[in-house]
């Protein structure tokens, strides 16, 4: 199974770079390079550095289900920014899989590799039909190799993944279940949620047991907790997604459980 080419999505950019011509070496989709220069991986850098790096870039189409990297597996490193869609950050262990994540557009992954030859730590599984950009380790090193913000920038990347895997961690030991399903309906808010209003959608894209291995609980413990969220109007829940009604009150509510 292999990623299909997106039509109209291949940079095709050969001449000279020249500052403030980043756009220039981009021949796909207009919102696509949107989203890829807004990823952290990109966001903020000199346009030239951006444009350096840009024509080793091709997007491509995952369906349903398509994995990105399989765990335990070995080969040359390849890093993907999620243009469109949602996948999950999965590890399998004794009794099955878990879900450790949710990746949405702007969000990256196999930077890790670049620095680490050691086979796939987790698979990466589409749960919506998506589309990505991808780059090669290989050119991803050698780009930070000469362009030290480059550098810079990609180590921030890993470090600022390391400090939400830190917090996770504490959440984990410290936060009860109802807790940590708000916190993490919270952070699916304000990493891929939608406005509407006063209400914020969040196309997660989790069934129930996802949701449930995303927090750390059993699902009628996660169920539970979602139908009091309900009860109070804080929520509508629906097919792999929800709606906050009163996202005030619900982060509000988590940070009291948080700091008890």
């Amino acid at each position: 199974m292999h990623l299909v080419d997106a039509p109209n999505a291949g940079p095709d950019f050969d001449g000279p770079v020249h500052q403030g011509d980043w756009q220039s070496a981009w021949s796909g989709r207009t919102e696509d390079l949107h989203v890829l220069c807004s990823a952290p991986l990109l966001r903020g850098l000199d346009p030239a550095d951006v444009a350096a790096l840009l024509p080793g870039f091709r997007v491509a189409a995952a369906g349903r289900d398509f994995e990105l990297c399989t765990q335990g597996e070995s080969g040359g490193p390849q890093v993907f920014v999620v243009l469109a869609g949602r996948f999950a950050v999965t590890r399998r262990h004794q009794r099955g899989w878990a879900v450790t994540a949710v990746l949405g557009p702007g969000d990256s992954v196999g930077e890790l590799g670049v620095f680490d030859p050691d086979p796939q730590t987790s698979t990466v599984r589409a749960l919506t039909p998506a589309r990505v950009a991808v780059v090669y380790g290989q050119d991803l090193f050698a780009w930070g190799t000469t362009c030290p913000p480059a550098a810079a920038r990609l180590l921030q990347v890993l470090a600022r993944r390391l400090r939400r895997t830190d917090a996770a961690v504490t959440e984990l030991a410290a936060v009860d279940v109802q807790g940590r399903v708000a916190g993490a309906l919270l952070d699916l808010a304000d990493r891929l949620g939608e406005p509407h209003g006063s209400t914020v959608q969040v196309a997660h894209g989790l069934t129930q047991v996802q949701l449930a291995q995303l927090v750390g609980a059993s699902r009628e413990r996660v169920n539970k907790a979602l139908s009091d969220f309900t009860s109070h109007g804080w929520l509508r829940q629906h097919h792999r997604s929800v709606v906050l009604t009163d996202l005030p009150q619900l982060r509000h509510w988590a940070q009291e459980r948080a700091n008890p």
